[in-house]
């Protein structure tokens, strides 16, 4: 059956027709766009009538960075990102030490610079949480985490343990661990936690996506399969829930290089009319700024010589870059600091010089300390920036006061210079470091307005349209699904979002608060609110 909406502002995204009156979908396609009345006639008389009611349709919102399969076992662990002062920190996760029977305590989300304590936990804090069960807390950056005492014991991290390259085992005058984990040994850690149960995991997978709906996502980039030690039931379980017609989202996946080669997907061509997919693999090369373990080209403001470094020889990390672009694959790359960026896209110049034949898109995440240098040579190479700009709103302040400081901060994701130079890019808020935010990450490019309310940047403002289009119509070049989605255009998949107001004309200060009101997939109204229903 035909479907007609109708009685709102269709914003298409597609600069060949940017607006209409009306939108007829038909078997989870778009079937026409244009005025009421050309739609009313392409509709007939047996179609189906969706009052717009004066809102405005977009295209389906694409968040191209986050871990959604890995924020689904998060939701067992006690929420710190609230906590402001350790004895909060510590009696969270004693209430949920009394309300659960999972063997080890974990915590997530904490954030050290929100703390009015002003100093870390260390393993003697936590050790006042439980006497009986060990604890473990992931930092809000994902790149660090604290052991209690039971938990080193656990894990084995002695005065003696050695530490793999790329990671740091933080340890006291006297060479005794305090229990800080950074980078490589605390992933590791991470593969170790237990995990749930597939059917269990099936079922926080499922609630998971919905939340991601909620907030009107129809796809996403879900990075890192492996990571989270269950790469097997990870994918089963996406592949279950789309068998089984319960996955109302696309999932591109990458995979970390172990889980990838043993996959061993073929390169990816094109994105269609899928619910999941592994699209590529996903690589570090440094850490996270908040956290002061991304690599830098210049000290951290608040130390004399420490830069941060990479987490692997650049030697290596240039071999599994020629590998994967050589055999056509697409790369993730995370990378936070200029030191990083330079390694990352120095690496890919070198390999499409080898093999010029892939136009792989690679994507470099996150890019926060861009150069303008780097960005030229991003869109030189065909690279895509995915740019953090909540970092703005959530960090800003403590990266100009405590990080990098006022130069280095006010230029910190450069969406708005890319923008100026036509270089495509997308923007994520990397979920669970971040909760889903997809309306708050525009505002805050457009914006540039951090948590205390100062404008960080303002040279690096993006147009309210160009915001959109990095969770639309630039987010489809990323999975190569730019014929089937992006833009709402005749033919293209009917995934679209329903906002009570049309976020590239407000005042850029109600932009967060805009609501979803309908989330659409392949045609079906996956999520619609109160309001609407």
């Amino acid at each position: 059956m035909k479907t007609l909406y109708r009685n709102g502002t269709i914003v298409t995204m597609d600069p060949a027709l940017p607006q209409a009156q009306a939108l007829v979908t038909e078997k989870g396609r778009i079937l026409g766009v244009g005025s009421t009345a050309a739609m009313l006639n392409l509709a007939g008389s047996e179609s189906k009538t969706i009052d717009l009611e004066g809102a405005a349709l977009f295209p389906g919102f694409n968040e191209t960075h986050n871990h959604l399969s890995m924020y689904a076992i998060f939701r067992q662990y006690a929420y710190l990102g609230a906590c402001m002062t350790i004895d909060e920190l510590i009696q969270t996760l004693s209430d949920h030490a009394a309300n659960t029977d999972a063997p080890i305590i974990v915590g997530y989300s904490y954030d050290d610079t929100l703390l009015t304590d002003n100093r870390q936990i260390t393993c003697e804090d936590l050790n006042r949480v439980t006497t009986d069960k060990p604890v473990v807390v992931i930092h809000i950056s994902a790149h660090l985490g604290f052991l209690d005492t039971r938990a080193m014991a656990q894990f084995s991290i002695t005065k003696n343990t050695p530490c793999p390259e790329g990671g740091v085992i933080h340890k006291d005058s006297q060479g005794n661990p305090t229990g800080r984990l950074d980078e490589t040994v605390w992933f590791n850690i991470v593969s170790k936690l237990e995990t749930p149960d597939p059917e269990t995991y099936l079922s926080l997978l499922e609630e998971t996506v919905k939340e991601f709906n909620q907030r009107g996502i129809t796809g996403v980039h879900d990075a890192g399969l492996g990571i989270e030690g269950m790469p097997d039931v990870v994918y089963d379980s996406y592949a279950t829930l789309e068998a089984e017609n319960r996955l109302p989202l696309r999932v591109f996946l990458s995979a970390m290089p172990d889980a990838f080669d043993t996959i061993q997907p073929a390169p990816l061509t094109e994105m269609g009319d899928t619910r999941v997919i592994i699209g590529g693999v996903k690589l570090f090369i440094d850490g996270s700024i908040q956290a002061e373990t991304a690599a830098l080209l210049s000290p951290y403001a608040r130390h004399d010589d420490w830069k941060g470094e990479l987490v692997m020889q650049v030697e290596e990390f240039e071999a599994l870059v020629q590998k994967y672009h050589a055999a056509g694959h697409h790369i993730s790359i995370h990378g936070n600091g200029d030191a990083a960026i330079e390694t990352i896209i120095s690496a890919i110049e070198k390999t499409q010089a080898a093999s010029p034949q892939h136009d792989n898109r690679h994507m470099l995440i996150h890019s926060q300390m861009a150069h303008t240098g780097h960005l030229q040579r991003m869109r030189t190479c065909g690279i895509i920036p995915s740019f953090f700009c909540m970092h703005v709103y959530n960090w800003g302040d403590r990266h100009k006061e405590l990080f990098v400081g006022p130069e280095r901060a006010a230029r910190m994701n450069p969406a708005g210079e890319a923008e100026s130079m036509g270089l495509p890019f997308t923007m994520h808020v990397d979920t669970p470091v971040l909760p889903v935010q997809v309306l708050e990450s525009i505002q805050t490019a457009v914006t540039r307005k951090t948590r205390d309310g100062h404008v960080l940047g303002a040279e690096q403002c993006t147009t309210q349209y160009g915001a959109v289009a990095a969770y639309t119509s630039h987010a489809a070049l990323c999975s190569r699904s730019e014929k089937h989605r992006g833009t709402l255009t005749a033919g293209k998949l009917a995934d679209m979002t329903l906002l009570s107001k049309d976020i590239t004309t407000v005042p850029p200060a109600e932009i967060a608060d805009t609501e979803v009101l309908m989330t659409i997939v392949g045609g079906e109204i996956v999520y619609m609110s109160d309001s609407s229903s």
